[in-house]
């Protein structure tokens, strides 16, 4: 029997947990003030919900989600919150010092979950920054390091962890599930009406044959699942992005928003990340850097086959969750340039799709 023992505990209310001697506990400094206020400016498309958390000290974040409301967590089956289970377990202290969560604590919240986390400040904006490219290379050094920590760990199989089923990843961007929820209206996310209208965009942007595979994959993705089943899997942050990562002040790596973490194939989060980061670092460098730190850390190096079909099948993974945004937006982005770029996007999928088809019937 796997064992896993709670490291953190977890409030029972979020009305106990930003009482002030419980952040006086929890911030080793006293609290006597406790002031909320919502942040209305935060680019979060899926449902949850974010305030300030101010005290005579400083000042945290908080985040606010559930599955009657935050899409990602409907569309994923989040039903225990896997971000807080995370944390509650002690999986994301295992990343550190390479990566940390800068979560303080977590609590129930009526049928949802609330997170407290550190306020990153500027830490949140290393995109634009001048040395942005330079952050691009310690990232998929710090995702090689988490993939390593977690490589077939048996852990992230035991169900109080909570972790996304591989085949979930595919549904917040499936078209049955944006389609037929019976009460879409309650999530406060664009993204069902994203989905819907995207995949009707990429039928006449991809070629024919390409787009039904898609389609057909999506609808039943148990030969993509049975390809991946045949390679190791290891912790996915699931959306290893530019909007959920940080640079601090101190040169500290920080990843949050854990909604997507799953147990599958290195490369989906590999895919994920250098499709978001495309115009800092080709895609040839950012995989063939990834692919030397991952082998320094696990002690082995993969034949150059396998690691072709691997990349590929991460690759596959992405299409199916990304292609159809980057149609929806290939029409409704106000810049021209940007439009064009989604365009763009939207026929390497296609390609990417095509090349990694071929292994899907093999053994």
């Amino acid at each position: 029997m796997i064992q896993i023992e709670e490291t953190h505990k977890l409030f029972d209310s979020l009305e106990e947990m930003l009482l002030p001697e419980s952040l006086s506990s929890l911030l080793s400094k006293p609290v006597s003030r406790v002031t909320r206020q919502p942040i209305d400016n935060h680019n979060g498309v899926a449902g949850g919900r974010l305030s300030y958390v101010d005290t005579d000290n400083d000042r945290y974040v908080l985040k606010r989600m559930s599955i009657e409301s935050d899409w990602i967590m409907h569309a994923s089956d989040d039903r225990h919150g896997r971000s807080v289970r995370l944390w509650q377990y002690g999986m994301l202290d295992r990343l550190r010092p390479f990566l940390e969560h800068k979560m303080i604590a977590c609590a129930r919240d009526g049928d949802g979950w609330a997170i407290l986390m550190h306020d990153l400040g500027d830490g949140v904006h290393w995109r634009g920054q001048p040395t942005a490219a330079e952050s691009v290379p310690q990232f998929l050094d710090a995702l090689a390091r988490m993939h390593a920590t977690f490589w077939n760990d048996p852990l992230l199989l035991e169900n109080r962890v909570g972790l996304c089923d591989p085949a979930r990843l595919l549904d917040q961007s499936a078209l049955p599930v944006a389609r037929h929820h019976p009460n879409i209206s309650a999530f406060n996310s664009p993204i069902p009406v994203w989905v819907v209208e995207g995949w009707e965009i990429m039928s006449k942007l991809l070629e024919r044959e390409i787009f039904e595979a898609m389609h057909m994959l999506i609808e039943n993705p148990s030969p993509l699942f049975e390809a991946l089943d045949r390679y190791p899997f290891t912790l996915l942050h699931g959306d290893y992005r530019d909007a959920n990562l940080a640079v601090l002040v101190q040169g500290q790596l920080v990843a949050y928003d854990w909604q997507e973490a799953a147990h599958s194939l290195m490369t989906v989060d590999l895919a994920w990340f250098t499709n978001d980061v495309r115009d800092l670092i080709t895609l040839s460098q950012a995989q063939s850097f990834y692919r030397e730190r991952l082998e320094r850390y696990l002690g082995q190096e993969f034949d150059n086959q396998s690691w072709e079909v691997m990349l590929d099948l991460g690759y596959l993974v992405n299409a199916l969750r990304s292609t159809c945004f980057s149609a929806y937006f290939s029409k409704h982005w106000d810049n021209p340039t940007w439009r064009e770029r989604e365009k763009v996007k939207v026929k390497e999928k296609g390609q990417q799709t095509h090349r990694a088809l071929r292994w899907l019937s093999k053994q």
